[in-house]
Protein backbone atom coordinates (compact mmCIF):
# COMPACT_ATOMS: atom_id res chain seq x y z
CA UNK A 1 0.00 0.00 0.00
CA UNK A 2 1.12 3.51 -0.42
CA UNK A 3 1.78 5.92 2.27
CA UNK A 4 0.00 8.55 0.58
CA UNK A 5 -3.37 6.18 1.47
CA UNK A 6 -2.32 6.68 5.53
CA UNK A 7 -2.05 9.96 4.51
CA UNK A 8 -5.07 11.03 3.08
CA UNK A 9 -6.50 9.01 5.75
CA UNK A 10 -5.00 10.31 8.52
CA UNK A 11 -6.22 14.32 7.31
CA UNK A 12 -9.27 15.77 9.55
CA UNK A 13 -12.49 15.92 8.34
CA UNK A 14 -13.01 19.48 9.44
CA UNK A 15 -14.57 21.71 7.12
CA UNK A 16 -13.12 23.99 5.02
CA UNK A 17 -15.30 26.92 6.52
CA UNK A 18 -14.67 28.78 9.66
CA UNK A 19 -17.86 27.96 11.17
CA UNK A 20 -18.15 28.21 15.44
CA UNK A 21 -21.22 26.67 17.57
CA UNK A 22 -22.75 28.34 20.83
CA UNK A 23 -19.88 29.35 23.01
CA UNK A 24 -17.18 28.32 20.71
CA UNK A 25 -14.42 30.80 19.75
CA UNK A 26 -11.01 30.73 17.38
CA UNK A 27 -8.35 32.77 16.71
CA UNK A 28 -7.65 34.06 12.87
CA UNK A 29 -5.64 36.03 10.05
CA UNK A 30 -6.48 37.17 7.28
CA UNK A 31 -4.56 36.09 4.16
CA UNK A 32 -6.93 37.77 1.25
CA UNK A 33 -8.44 41.17 0.11
CA UNK A 34 -12.41 40.24 0.34
CA UNK A 35 -14.58 39.56 -1.94
CA UNK A 36 -17.89 41.21 -1.10
CA UNK A 37 -21.37 40.58 -2.56
CA UNK A 38 -25.36 39.29 -1.75
CA UNK A 39 -26.66 36.25 -0.97
CA UNK A 40 -30.32 34.78 -0.64
CA UNK A 41 -31.23 31.48 0.03
CA UNK A 42 -33.07 29.27 -2.91
CA UNK A 43 -34.65 26.16 -2.33
CA UNK A 44 -31.69 25.40 0.37
CA UNK A 45 -28.79 26.95 -1.87
CA UNK A 46 -26.94 29.86 -1.62
CA UNK A 47 -27.62 32.38 -4.53
CA UNK A 48 -25.16 34.89 -4.42
CA UNK A 49 -24.32 37.93 -7.00
CA UNK A 50 -21.36 40.43 -6.53
CA UNK A 51 -21.62 43.40 -4.95
CA UNK A 52 -21.97 46.16 -8.40
CA UNK A 53 -24.01 43.54 -10.19
CA UNK A 54 -27.95 43.41 -10.88
CA UNK A 55 -29.64 40.55 -8.53
CA UNK A 56 -30.46 37.17 -10.55
CA UNK A 57 -34.23 36.71 -11.36
CA UNK A 58 -35.09 34.05 -8.61
CA UNK A 59 -39.07 32.87 -7.54
CA UNK A 60 -41.01 35.40 -5.43
CA UNK A 61 -39.24 34.96 -1.57
CA UNK A 62 -40.20 36.36 1.30
CA UNK A 63 -36.55 36.23 2.08
CA UNK A 64 -34.51 39.57 1.54
CA UNK A 65 -30.89 39.51 -0.05
CA UNK A 66 -28.35 40.11 2.81
CA UNK A 67 -24.30 41.95 2.25
CA UNK A 68 -21.40 39.17 2.50
CA UNK A 69 -17.60 38.83 2.88
CA UNK A 70 -15.33 36.39 2.28
CA UNK A 71 -11.79 36.26 3.20
CA UNK A 72 -9.08 33.63 2.78
CA UNK A 73 -7.68 32.84 6.56
CA UNK A 74 -5.01 30.83 8.81
CA UNK A 75 -7.68 29.31 11.77
CA UNK A 76 -4.59 29.26 14.34
CA UNK A 77 -6.58 26.39 16.22
CA UNK A 78 -7.08 23.97 13.67
CA UNK A 79 -3.81 24.87 11.84
CA UNK A 80 -5.62 24.94 8.64
CA UNK A 81 -6.25 27.36 5.99
CA UNK A 82 -9.74 28.28 5.53
CA UNK A 83 -12.80 30.66 4.01
CA UNK A 84 -14.46 33.22 6.44
CA UNK A 85 -17.86 34.19 4.93
CA UNK A 86 -19.95 36.00 7.06
CA UNK A 87 -22.99 38.49 6.58
CA UNK A 88 -23.34 39.18 10.53
CA UNK A 89 -23.73 42.98 11.02
CA UNK A 90 -21.61 43.01 14.15
CA UNK A 91 -19.05 41.56 12.66
CA UNK A 92 -19.03 44.03 9.98
CA UNK A 93 -19.38 46.61 12.49
CA UNK A 94 -16.48 45.39 14.36
CA UNK A 95 -13.96 44.78 11.40
CA UNK A 96 -15.12 48.73 10.20
CA UNK A 97 -13.60 49.73 13.48
CA UNK A 98 -10.37 47.67 13.21
CA UNK A 99 -9.92 48.84 10.30
CA UNK A 100 -11.22 52.25 9.72
CA UNK A 101 -7.83 54.12 10.31
CA UNK A 102 -6.38 52.46 6.89
CA UNK A 103 -4.35 49.22 8.66
CA UNK A 104 -3.44 46.47 6.37
CA UNK A 105 -6.02 43.46 6.10
CA UNK A 106 -3.06 41.34 7.88
CA UNK A 107 -2.44 43.58 10.93
CA UNK A 108 -4.18 41.95 13.05
CA UNK A 109 -5.00 38.79 14.37
CA UNK A 110 -8.31 38.61 15.79
CA UNK A 111 -10.36 36.42 18.06
CA UNK A 112 -14.05 35.62 17.05
CA UNK A 113 -16.42 34.21 19.45
CA UNK A 114 -20.04 33.19 19.50
CA UNK A 115 -22.67 33.08 22.12
CA UNK A 116 -26.27 31.65 21.62
CA UNK A 117 -28.26 29.96 18.81
CA UNK A 118 -30.49 31.00 16.14
CA UNK A 119 -31.91 34.67 15.86
CA UNK A 120 -30.15 35.15 19.64
CA UNK A 121 -26.61 34.63 18.42
CA UNK A 122 -24.36 37.17 19.16
CA UNK A 123 -20.38 37.18 17.94
CA UNK A 124 -17.61 38.85 19.29
CA UNK A 125 -14.83 40.44 17.15
CA UNK A 126 -11.34 41.70 18.67
CA UNK A 127 -8.08 42.55 17.21
CA UNK A 128 -4.82 42.25 18.40
CA UNK A 129 -2.14 44.27 16.88
CA UNK A 130 0.56 41.33 16.44
CA UNK A 131 3.04 40.94 13.19
CA UNK A 132 1.69 37.77 10.54
CA UNK A 133 4.37 34.88 10.75
CA UNK A 134 6.26 35.15 7.75
CA UNK A 135 5.00 31.98 6.03
CA UNK A 136 1.54 33.24 6.18
CA UNK A 137 2.71 36.57 4.53
CA UNK A 138 4.31 33.97 1.98
CA UNK A 139 1.27 31.99 1.57
CA UNK A 140 -0.83 35.22 1.20
CA UNK A 141 1.54 36.14 -2.08
CA UNK A 142 -0.31 32.87 -3.76
CA UNK A 143 -3.02 32.23 -1.68
CA UNK A 144 -4.78 33.00 -5.19
CA UNK A 145 -3.23 29.85 -6.89
CA UNK A 146 -4.85 27.78 -3.79
CA UNK A 147 -8.33 29.54 -2.98
CA UNK A 148 -10.35 31.23 -5.69
CA UNK A 149 -13.34 33.03 -3.90
CA UNK A 150 -14.84 34.15 -6.97
CA UNK A 151 -15.93 31.02 -7.08
CA UNK A 152 -18.31 31.13 -4.40
CA UNK A 153 -20.35 33.20 -6.31
CA UNK A 154 -21.34 30.71 -9.46
CA UNK A 155 -21.74 28.20 -6.28
CA UNK A 156 -18.58 26.36 -7.06
CA UNK A 157 -15.60 25.27 -4.41
CA UNK A 158 -12.95 27.51 -4.03
CA UNK A 159 -10.26 25.35 -3.48
CA UNK A 160 -8.99 24.40 -6.52
CA UNK A 161 -5.22 23.27 -5.46
CA UNK A 162 -4.32 21.16 -2.34
CA UNK A 163 -3.22 23.28 0.49
CA UNK A 164 0.59 23.46 1.57
CA UNK A 165 1.12 22.45 5.48
CA UNK A 166 2.40 25.72 6.68
CA UNK A 167 3.03 24.79 10.36
CA UNK A 168 2.65 28.06 12.09
CA UNK A 169 2.55 27.62 15.85
CA UNK A 170 -0.68 28.73 17.62
CA UNK A 171 -0.16 32.06 19.35
CA UNK A 172 -0.10 32.08 23.26
CA UNK A 173 -3.96 33.28 24.64
CA UNK A 174 -3.29 35.32 27.98
CA UNK A 175 -5.43 33.42 30.44
CA UNK A 176 -8.22 36.04 30.91
CA UNK A 177 -11.15 36.80 28.92
CA UNK A 178 -9.50 39.67 26.71
CA UNK A 179 -7.73 38.02 23.95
Amino acid sequence: MSKDVFKFLSKSASSDYVKLADGEKTSLRILSQPIMGFELFNEGKPIRWRHDEQAPTLPPSEERPRKFLAFVVYEYDTQKIKVWQFGQRTIIDQLSQLFDGGEHWSTFELALSRRGAGMDTKYSLVGKDRQPEENLIGFAVKADEYVNLDLLFDGGNPFTKELPELGVEKPETPTNNSF
